[in-house]
């Protein structure tokens, strides 16, 4: 509860720290809605070719066939760099990430299944394109790949526990539909 508390205040700061005049493009991911999880950007533009985005997202439900929980917890941050935009902040993009993930599969009541625990933080770098409409539709897709310098994954089965040494490669994919707020 404390840490949802600290993230809000720090969202809350974040929006009133920049100007009134200042561009914030926000978006959400459609597909993961589709999903069950929820994924919110904020891409806040300093200048037409250069913008900083934070993203954050939820998902977590119940298998009612197989009795396990799970949770899903990414958060990233995303510098992008726009080559040659139209109106500030738009079409094609090189960007640098930072991203944070933490999952987990767990089983709920006495069942045989195992349980599935992953915290990994990375950084690397991506491409995408911004496309923006004269009524501030925003359109948002992306995709990079970079390193894990964190990973901390563990598999537990009928009560021993497993490290898990996955490649130390991260994926961060960007699909986001939104709205462009002031300037």
């Amino acid at each position: 509860m404390k840490s949802r508390l600290m993230i809000l205040a720090l969202a809350v700061f974040s929006f009133s720290a920049f100007r009134a005049d200042a561009q914030v493009d926000v978006t959400i991911n459609p597909i993961g809605l589709l999903f069950g999880d929820l994924s919110v950007g904020g891409d806040f533009i300093l200048s037409d070719e250069f913008s900083v985005e934070a993203t954050i997202g939820i998902g977590g439900g119940n298998d009612d066939f197989t009795s396990l929980k799970w949770s899903n917890i990414p958060i990233g941050v995303v510098g992008k760099y726009y080559f040659n935009p139209d109106d500030g902040a738009d079409k094609f993009y090189a960007d640098a990430f930072l991203r944070f993930i933490s999952r987990s599969y767990k089983a709920d009541g006495d069942t045989n299944y195992a349980e599935y625990s992953q915290t990994r933080f990375g950084l690397g770098v991506g491409i995408g394109y911004k496309s923006v409409s004269r009524s501030g539709i925003v359109f948002d897709i992306g995709f990079g790949v970079g390193r894990a310098l964190v990973d901390n994954t563990k598999y537990e089965d009928s009560g021993t526990e497993y490290t898990v040494d996955w490649p130390d490669i991260m994926f961060q994919g960007k699909l986001g539909i939104g709205y462009r707020f002031g300037g």
